[in-house]
């Protein structure tokens, strides 16, 4: 019998409407690189996806998600993070992914089901961006397209952040940015570098205007409100007060580089799936 594989693809999720079709535009390239293999959705934010059930979209849970594929007949799965860095949100997947590995039937003479029956023959885990060097290596190579030509106008690229020991991704890939620009650099929303440290930064040259840049796989809730909201402390409006700033309110996944970074780790996974 013909066994039947699938990938999941997991992301934290969103409740704004307008950042969903960074999810789809993902979703079509991985379709187009893999289009007899059945594609899934979890979001991993149950606060999420209690709004969106009120809204009348359900999203499955990852552990949801792997159950109905296995109760479905899938035996083999790639489980692919769509999360910006290998924080607590990907440490929870890799727990899950673990353990529903565990889950077989037994050969013994009492139990006659087979293995895999009660389970899945193969779960593979792809990893989130900012995971291997050439992940690193390949941002800041393809973001030459969004650096200003003018030296005096910087980009600021803005992550959400995380108080999880992985936050240092954040740190390493702006002092790549900044060995390789002299006009970019990196902040985050919450956690290192912060505003202040991106303040720090644009005060020890002479920029006149700056453009923010969500580092973010979609321009959600913390774009639309932490980047380019009305509060006087958002950072557009804190950064206002020196310089000409403009927010660029479009997603990582917008872009065709990143997701591409993504499904390179798609086809990793896939491959070990088969092995």
């Amino acid at each position: 019998m013909m066994e039947k594989i699938a990938i999941l693809l997991v992301t934290f999720g969103t409740s704004v409407n307008q950042a969903t079709a960074a999810f789809k535009k993902l979703e079509d390239k991985v379709r187009a690189v893999f289009p007899a293999i059945e594609l899934r959705w979890a979001y991993t934010a149950k606060s999420i996806r209690g709004a969106l059930a009120q809204k009348g979209i359900l999203i499955d849970s990852p552990i949801t998600a792997l159950a109905k594929l296995q109760d479905e007949g899938y035996t083999r799965v790639v489980v692919q993070s769509v999360h910006i860095l290998p924080g607590q949100e990907f440490y929870d997947l890799v727990n899950v992914v673990e353990n529903m590995s565990h889950l077989q039937g037994t050969a013994g003479k009492q139990f006659q089901s087979k293995i895999g029956k009660f389970g899945f023959h193969q779960l593979s885990l792809g990893a989130p961006l900012l995971y291997h060097l050439v992940d690193y290596q390949m941002i800041v190579k393809y973001l030459k397209d969004l650096v200003p030509a003018d030296p005096q106008h910087a980009l600021v690229l803005v992550g959400h952040g995380s108080d999880h020991h992985s936050f240092s991704a954040y740190g390493c890939l702006n002092d790549m940015l900044r060995q390789t620009y002299q006009n970019v650099m990196l902040g985050t929303i919450e956690g290192y570098p912060s505003i202040d440290d991106v303040k720090a930064d644009l005060v020890k040259k002479d920029y006149k205007q700056i453009t923010l840049v969500p580092f973010m796989n979609i321009a959600g809730d913390h774009a639309l409100n932490d980047l380019a909201g009305d509060e006087q402390d958002s950072w557009q409006n804190e950064l206002a007060e020196n310089y000409q700033v403009t927010t660029l309110l479009k997603g990582m996944l917008e872009y065709d580089y990143i997701a591409e970074i993504y499904i390179n780790h798609i086809r990793q996974a896939y491959d070990k799936l088969l092995n």
